[in-house]
């Protein structure tokens, strides 16, 4: 699941089924229409579903590699949802929460020994940052230059992904208080429990980080682990 050199956004999906919703029939759906039909469009090049293990909700978490964020409500995934099945429209309608987001890349490390079978990676962690205007040159250089090479040397670090959110969003009535930041960052992981390790403490307590942080008014981190790979039809 590395991401083609063209994909340069991140369609990002969270969802609670909720008790209006039959787990298994929402798995069903899920598996065999929602995510398979999303991946009939050519712009969608992978997806990879998973589930929280940090006790939060929302509990579901889908990524696709997009070419580019204008693609993720574009004429062809409207074409794809417009003839979505009547229990894909139900379903749709009775899931207590779906917010759906559009992001552009903007910076990108791998591992370097990492594979193609490395991904989608077991456990992924999501960071989304809102920062004051006069912060943020700081605020990327920090990420970028000391806080992802920190990262890297935690046991089982695969990748980090920093993107800025689109104009493209979809959220339905309840938000059950989620909130929804400018800067997103995705870290895969082959290991679970990475941050209770020294190498993630060590990241997170450096005196620049603290520095950078006075700048930061809205902040976000969720855990999850790997529940479902989709693959593109072939």
């Amino acid at each position: 699941m590395l991401p083609p050199t063209e994909a340069k956004g991140l369609s990002f999906v969270l969802l609670e089924p909720g008790p209006r919703v039959d787990e298994a029939e929402y798995h069903d759906w899920y598996d065999t229409e929602h995510a398979p039909a999303r991946l009939t469009i050519p712009t969608f090049y992978n997806a990879a579903r998973f589930k929280a293990v940090d006790g939060q909700k929302p509990t579901y978490l889908t990524l696709y590699d997009i070419s580019e964020p204008s693609v993720a409500d574009g004429p062809e995934y409207q074409a794809v949802k417009a003839n979505g099945s009547d229990r894909d429209k139900r379903l749709l309608g009775e899931v207590q929460y779906l917010n759906r987001r559009a992001y552009s890349t903007i910076f990108a490390s791998t591992l370097s020994s990492a594979s193609a079978s490395d991904f989608p990676p077991k456990f992924v962690c999501y960071v989304q940052m809102e920062v004051m205007p006069e912060g943020e040159a700081e605020f990327n250089k920090w990420y970028e230059v000391e806080h992802i090479p920190m990262l890297s040397k935690i046991p089982g670090w695969l990748r980090s992904r920093r993107y800025v959110l689109g104009n493209n969003m979809l959220r339905t009535s309840e938000d059950l208080g989620i909130p929804v930041l400018k800067y997103i960052a995705v870290h895969d992981f082959s290991v679970g429990k990475y941050w209770e390790s020294p190498e993630w403490k060590s990241a997170t307590s450096t005196p620049w980080r603290d520095e950078v942080v006075k700048g930061v008014v809205g902040r976000e981190i969720r855990h999850f682990e790997l529940f479902r790979e989709y693959k593109r039809p072939e």
